[in-house]
């Protein structure tokens, strides 16, 4: 689920591998990813493995091992049904079939072909967070770190709140923590409760070695010139280290030149600690490194400035030449002489305030930067007219099932997203003392802004179309007995900043007219938008089933193009843009509502209110200070939005208000929530929701209608085993366990080798109204346009009270 916002699917993917990033962010771990898509919740390995492939995922996990070459490989999970959820026990599974896999050049042999060697880690434990007696080793992560002010468990809980569309926020307790593991296999002998690396070399030694006595000499060089720069830090006078930082970068760099090949495991980490020394020597001169390109959204053909800063606040001499920019083929970089005009683009927003005048310096000259002094390039970058803008790699094809389809591109495997699209490279000489070092970089080109509110702020850059084509909705319900023609609308968003003029038409399937057939616009550019309107019409009432509806965009001597190009954007979260068809699925078949005055109390990431309007009704939000009674006496029905009462504090206070307001008669429809809800006492009779709940995730699982005379399952619709059909992702979730006799169980269904669940839809009369509890999962049915859905939701919301007592009563 997603407590933030209203992405599911891939789109809730994109959260939550952002997430995973930003909790790296704080951690500094590395962060890779397979191709097994989030199918939604699974019970059992068996059930995950009918839809991730054993070998498929069981190879990824391999190509990760090869790539980042671990000594010491750790699972959270042990492969039982103890881990709870089957991608859990699939991963527990997995990961002990890896730990052999890796190392046999004989599995995934196309692996090598690739280019990435066998690669076998030296411990294998797991996590004993569900069997704490199984313990072998426990890890003190509750010790204060005196560089870093805290301890290991509160940088965890720390980065475990970035989580937070999953619910994860967590406090960040000081104090002892241990974290413990159990050796499942070693390679290396040793006892079981010997400390993590016991036994494992993880000495440089161990890869020049073969290099003989002459590295190895070098290589000592090496570690004396790191151990008095340790000794000599100062953090007041950090410049102190920078000989002995020189002497280690000197050493490093002719132990590098002993090895020819790069992309070996002693080249890579030869590099890696090249670019560790590089940032090391940086730090202790107060030299700084600054990208900035003047828009974050380019389009195909738009030029950009974007310009380089060197600062030296330390009290090295700095000699270098223009940094590098590097951009992806077939755009072109140009220096731009300290005279030329950049207008329009003007000064920058930090001069705005400040009035401060930065020099510019010459291309394509080497410059020296003395103490205190800032340096700055210019560079005209532009973008070529046949860039594409682009999803994150892993959406660039269609999944096969629950599996996404990589690039062809090798180095894009595993990786979370694509590398910077703009990046820079500074090569300098510092000096200082007598000692001179040489350090390289590479960083990210970004986009800096400032706004009065925020201050300044920093964004990827992307290319994004010069037009976006939005979609009000990416579905529309259509009732057959509805209206004849409904209203279909299309948000235009300029991200070039010159405009754009145009048209859009639509695509429609046979027996379907729109009208007007073509509508113009003008957008006077960037972040200028428009909304045009369709009138859409079937050619008769009998039209139903499912249509694609797609809008074509055509810009005025300026080729043509379409894309509803949309950028996920949370404030923890590095924005994504995300690029799909301007399509509109059309699904029309017979369903009736009652009129009533609807109410929606917002749950986290719903769509209620839209699927509700789009049955034919309106619907008016609850907000926090709606609670009157002469305000809920306005309303027939309402409806709380999904897990409400864990992002609603309001409704929480004014529960008794709302119970008075279903006891004078309002009917009240209540979406599943989970565990706060029966600790909260809020339904009107006892409801108990147990841990862990019952929940029902083959969304093909038989459904037994209890109570065929029920209103709930007869007016205005005749619900039938057929409006069962083709839901999505599961049946539901969160279903109560216990509750009164009062409410009435209207459905039954279960997962494979499972007892009956009952708890799925309960209806219970209170006082002249009627309270309903619904733990199915209509977030998921009614964005993906599930007619049997509808067709319930419709009558849950059409329930009457009266109509309830005068049926049960007859009964």
């Amino acid at each position: 689920q997603n407590l933030i916002g209203p992405e599911l699917g891939e789109g809730l993917g994109i959260v939550r591998s952002g997430e995973l990033l930003a909790a790296r962010v704080i951690d500094g771990a590395g962060q890779y990813f397979g191709r097994a898509f989030d199918f939604g919740y699974s019970k059992s390995a068996e059930e995950t493995f009918r839809l991730w492939p054993r070998e498929v995922v069981l190879s990824d996990l391999v190509w990760v091992i090869r790539t980042f070459r671990p000594h010491v490989l750790v699972t959270m999970w042990g492969g039982t049904p103890r881990d709870g959820h089957g991608q859990h026990q699939v991963s527990g599974l997995l990961t002990h079939e890896a730990w052999e896999a890796a190392g046999d050049p004989a599995r995934f042999p196309e692996q090598i072909e690739a280019g990435v060697e066998p690669w076998t880690p030296d411990k294998y434990y797991r996590r004993t967070f569900f069997d704490p007696e199984a313990a072998t080793l426990a890890i003190p992560t509750g010790t204060l770190d005196p560089l870093l002010g805290t301890s290991y468990h509160q940088i965890a809980m720390e980065s475990r709140s970035r989580h937070r569309s999953q619910d994860f926020g967590s406090t960040i307790p000081p104090g002892p923590r241990s974290t413990y593991l159990a050796l499942v296999a070693s390679r290396v002998g040793g006892e079981e409760a010997d400390p993590l690396f016991t036994g494992v070399d993880t000495t440089l030694a161990r890869l020049v070695e073969p290099a003989g006595d002459d590295a190895l000499a070098v290589l000592a060089t090496y570690r004396e010139a790191l151990t008095e720069a340790d000794a000599s830090l100062s953090a007041t006078a950090p410049e102190r280290s920078f000989g002995s930082l020189a002497r280690a970068s000197e050493a490093l760099d002719r132990l590098r030149s002993r090895f020819d090949d790069p992309r070996g495991e002693v080249g890579r980490e030869l590099e890696r600690r090249r670019r560790l020394l590089s940032r090391a020597l940086l730090a202790v001169t107060g030299v700084r490194l600054e990208l900035r390109a003047r828009d974050d959204a380019l389009v195909p053909g738009q030029r950009v400035l974007v310009e380089a800063r060197v600062w030296n606040g330390g009290a090295a001499e700095v000699a270098l030449d223009p940094p590098r920019l590097l951009a992806p083929e077939s755009w072109t970089i140009r220096g731009i002489a300290p005279d030329e005009d950049v207008a329009p683009d003007a000064a920058g927003p930090f001069q705005r305030f400040f009035g401060v005048e930065e020099p510019v310096s010459e291309p394509g000259r080497p410059q020296t930067v003395s103490t205190g002094e800032l340096r700055l390039w210019r560079y005209d970058v532009r973008v070529p007219p046949a860039a594409r803008p682009a999803s994150p790699y892993f959406l660039e094809r269609p999944r096969d099932g629950a599996i996404y389809r990589w690039a062809d591109d090798t180095p894009l495997r595993s990786l979370p997203f694509r590398p910077p699209l703009l990046t820079g490279g500074l090569e300098a000489t510092l000096s200082l003392g007598g000692a001179t070092a040489t350090v390289r970089i590479e960083d990210e080109v970004r986009y800096r802004g400032v706004t009065g509110r925020d201050g300044e702020f920093w964004r990827p850059v992307f290319v994004a179309p010069r037009v976006s084509v939005e979609p009000e909705r990416t579905s529309m319900v259509w009732p057959s007995a509805g209206p004849p023609s409904r209203e279909l609308a299309f948000r235009l968003v300029s991200h070039d900043p010159e405009g754009a003029t145009g048209a859009v038409e639509l695509d429609l399937p046979p027996g379907w007219r729109a009208s007007p057939a073509r509508r113009e616009f003008t957008l006077a550019g960037e972040n200028d938008e428009t909304t045009l309107a369709f009138t859409l019409e079937p050619s008769s009432a009998e039209v139903r089933g499912e249509f694609d509806v797609e809008a074509r965009l055509s810009l005025g001597g300026r080729g043509s193009e379409g894309l509803d190009a949309r950028v996920i954007d949370y404030p923890h979260l590095e924005p994504r843009l995300v690029v799909r068809e301007p399509r509109v699925r059309i699904v029309r078949f017979p369903v009736l509502v009652a009129e009533r005055r609807i109410g929606y109390v917002m749950g986290s990431g719903d769509a209620g209110p839209a699927a509700i309007r789009e049955l034919g009704l309106d619907v008016e939000p609850i907000e926090p200070g709606d609670w009157s009674d002469e305000r809920l006496d306005r309303f027939d029905t309402i409806v709380l939005g999904v897990r409400a009462y864990e992002v609603r504090d309001d409704l929480i206070a004014e529960n008794d208000v709302l119970l008075d307001w279903v006891e004078r008669g309002g009917t009240l429809v209540v979406q599943y929530n989970r565990y706060e809800f029966s600790r909260g006492d809020f339904a009107p009779r006892p409801l108990l929701i147990t841990r862990p709940a019952p929940r029902v995730t083959d969304e093909a699982a038989a459904v037994t209608i209890l109570d065929d005379a029920s209103p709930a399952l007869v007016e205005p619709n005749r619900i039938a085993p057929r409006d069962f059909e083709g839901w999505v992702q599961e049946r539901g979730l969160y279903f109560p366990a216990e509750w009164d006799e009062a409410y009435t169980p209207l459905l039954e269904m279960s997962d494979a080798d499972e007892p009956p669940r009952r708890g799925s839809l309960l209806v219970a009369p209170h006082g002249d109204g009627l309270y309903v509890h619904t733990s199915l999962s209509f977030f998921r049915q009614l964005p993906a346009g599930v007619a049997g859905a509808y067709r319930l939701f419709a009558n849950l919301i059409s329930l009457d009270g009266r109509r309830w007592r005068e049926t049960t009563t007859s009964q």
